[in-house]
């Protein structure tokens, strides 16, 4: 696995925000940054080798996916984290593939949805699956109460973030 922050460095940070030199809140936010860009470039890396595909491909799939299989061009741009014109360039590719489709929106004509087809939904199933399994490596150390405890605090940290812009 590539991306690994060495121990070094790890310890270096924390020695830093317990002599008072860094803020205390680092203790949180850089662990998160650190585990995103892990994750993130495992991720991107796994799919591209197991599935000829992109992290941000798998997030429109997944959102389709866990939304009924129909969104709105703006509704998957605000549930993905990339620009418009990115948004634009995933959605050619992954409709090259046959993987989603473009109807029209029968409330407003000029709006096209965008569907998950049937190879969509096949592809976005099986590789959730292998990439949970990738992923849950990442949580061998965690009892399963830390898991669940983990998981509870990461869900405040989201919901928290929409309230305090």
């Amino acid at each position: 696995m590539k991306n690994r922050v060495h121990a070094d460095f790890i310890t270096n940070f924390y020695d830093k925000v317990s002599d008072g030199e860094l803020p205390e809140v680092f203790l949180m936010t850089f662990p998160i940054a650190v585990i995103h860009k892990t994750i993130f470039s495992h991720a991107e890396s796994f799919l591209k080798d197991k599935f000829d595909m992109l992290n941000s491909e798998l997030d429109v799939l997944a959102s389709l996916y866990t939304h009924n299989g129909v969104l709105s061009p703006t509704q998957l741009y605000d549930l993905t984290i990339f620009s418009s014109g990115g948004m634009t360039k995933v959605l050619k590719r992954l409709q090259e593939r046959d993987l989603i489709y473009r109807k029209a929106d029968i409330n407003d004509r000029r709006c096209m949805l965008v569907c998950l087809s049937s190879s969509g939904k096949k592809l976005v199933k099986e590789s959730l699956q292998e990439m949970s399994k990738e992923c849950s490596k990442y949580f061998e150390a965690f009892s399963e109460e830390e898991k669940k405890l983990f998981s509870s605090l990461l869900k405040k940290i989201l919901l928290n973030i929409n309230r305090v812009d």
